[in-house]
C-alpha cells in the first residue's frame, strides 16, 4: 500500500492508518451528521386524528433543538390502529435517528397480549419522550338512555371501531367479557373522525376509546349539547374534569379484574409519546431526548400548543421506556386473562 505522495507505507504506518480511519469515521458528531439532513417523522393513523395534530405540532419546533436542525417531514402510516407504523419502525426504517414515530399509546399491551400482525418489541424502541397524556373513555350516544356500564348490560349498544386489534374494539370486548356489558362492533372505519361521524348520523351508537383530551377539544359541543354519555375512563387515576366517572379499575369486582384492569390502563402516561427505532447510535438519542425535553419547555411552542387547544402534559422519554419495560414484562397468568377478555366471543 502507499501513501498518497505514492511511497510505500510501513507496516507500522499501515497499522496507524487503518486505526485511525474507522475512529475518524465514528467521530462525526451529532450536528455534523443532521446538518442538512431531513427527518422522517411516521404518524401511525391519519391525517385527522389527535396524533396527527400532536405530531405536526412538535415538528414546528424540535428542529430549533436538535443539533445541525434538520428539516422535519410528517409522513402519515395509517393502518390497525398504529400497528402497522410500529411494525415498519421497528423492522423496516433507517435505524441512523432520521426516523422518528408517534403511534398508538396501547403498542406495549398489543404485544404482551399478542394482537394481531403485532412483530415489534416495544422494549428495543428508544422513547424520546411523551407529549401528553389523557384518560381514555368509553362514550355513547345520550339518545340510547346508556348512562352508565350497567345500563349496557341491559340492552344491545354497536361501538364503531378501526380495527379488531385496537382498543377501540378491545375495550368494549373486555368489558363485554367482564362486566357483562352488550356491546356490539362495528368494524373497518378508515380513521377516527369517520366514527365520529357515523355516531352523528346514527350508523354506530359509539367508541370504545376517546382521549378525554382529545374530546373536548374537537368535540366540545357534544359536551356542551349533551350529546355523548361517558360511561367509564381507562386510566390509573380520574381525570381531574370527570370526578363522577368511574375509572375501569373502580369497577374491578375481584382480584383477577382488578389487576387485569389495571395492567389495561397502566399505558395511559405514555399518551402521544415518540421513538426512534432500535439500534440507533445512543448520542443520536440523546440528542433527540433533550431536544425533546427542551421543546417542552420553550415559550414558542407552549404558545402554539394554547392556540392548538394541546395541553403539554409531558413526560420524559427515560421515563416511559421503564415504563414500557414494566408492561411488557407483566406475569403471563395476568396477561393470559387479559388476551381471553379483550378477544372476541
Amino acid at each position: 500500500m502507499r501513501d498518497p505522495g505514492g511511497l510505500p507505507l510501513s507496516l507500522p504506518a499501515l497499522t496507524l492508518l487503518c486505526a485511525i480511519l474507522p475512529a475518524g469515521a465514528a467521530a462525526q458528531s451529532v450536528e455534523e451528521f443532521y446538518r442538512g439532513k431531513s427527518i422522517k417523522l411516521i404518524v401511525g393513523s391519519d391525517a385527522s386524528g389527535e396524533y396527527d395534530a400532536t405530531a405536526r405540532l412538535l415538528s414546528r419546533h424540535l428542529s430549533r433543538y436538535i443539533p445541525g436542525n434538520p428539516s422535519i417531514v410528517v409522513q402519515n402510516m395509517p393502518g390497525a390502529s398504529g400497528i402497522k407504523s410500529a411494525n415498519f419502525t421497528y423492522a423496516m426504517a433507517q435505524r441512523d435517528g432520521t426516523v422518528i414515530a408517534t403511534f398508538n399509546k396501547g403498542m406495549p399491551a398489543y404485544e404482551v397480549t399478542r394482537v394481531a400482525n403485532t412483530s415489534y418489541k416495544s422494549a428495543e424502541f428508544h422513547w424520546i419522550g411523551s407529549l401528553t397524556h389523557s384518560n381514555s373513555l368509553v362514550v355513547v350516544a345520550a339518545r340510547t338512555g346508556v348512562k352508565t356500564i350497567d345500563d349496557a348490560t341491559r340492552r344491545e349498544v354497536t361501538m364503531g371501531s378501526i380495527g379488531a386489534g385496537g382498543t377501540m374494539s378491545t375495550h368494549p370486548l373486555l368489558l363485554n367479557n367482564t362486566l357483562g356489558t352488550r356491546f356490539r362492533l362495528v368494524v373497518g372505519y378508515a380513521g377516527g373522525q369517520l366514527v365520529d361521524m357515523a355516531i352523528e348520523r346514527g350508523e354506530v351508537d359509539g367508541r370504545g376509546t376517546y382521549t378525554w383530551a382529545d374530546l373536548k377539544g374537537k368535540r366540545a359541543h357534544w359536551l356542551k349539547e349533551g350529546t355523548i354519555n361517558i360511561l367509564v375512563q381507562v386510566g390509573l387515576e380520574r381525570e381531574p374534569d370527570l370526578p363522577d366517572v368511574p375509572t375501569l379499575v373502580d369497577l374491578g369486582r375481584n382480584d383477577a379484574e382488578r389487576a387485569v384492569f389495571t395492567f389495561v390502563s397502566s399505558d395511559i402516561p405514555i399518551g402521544k409519546s415518540y421513538v426512534l427505532p432500535p439500534d440507533v447510535p445512543r448520542d443520536r438519542v440523546q440528542a433527540i431526548r433533550r431536544a425533546f425535553d427542551t421543546t417542552m419547555r420553550d415559550p414558542q411552542f407552549l404558545a402554539d400548543a394554547r392556540v392548538k387547544d394541546t395541553e403539554v402534559k409531558a413526560v420524559r422519554g427515560e421515563t416511559i421506556q421503564e415504563l414500557v419495560e414494566k408492561i411488557v414484562s407483566t406475569p403471563p397468568e395476568i396477561v393470559r386473562f387479559a388476551e381471553q377478555w379483550m378477544a372476541g366471543r
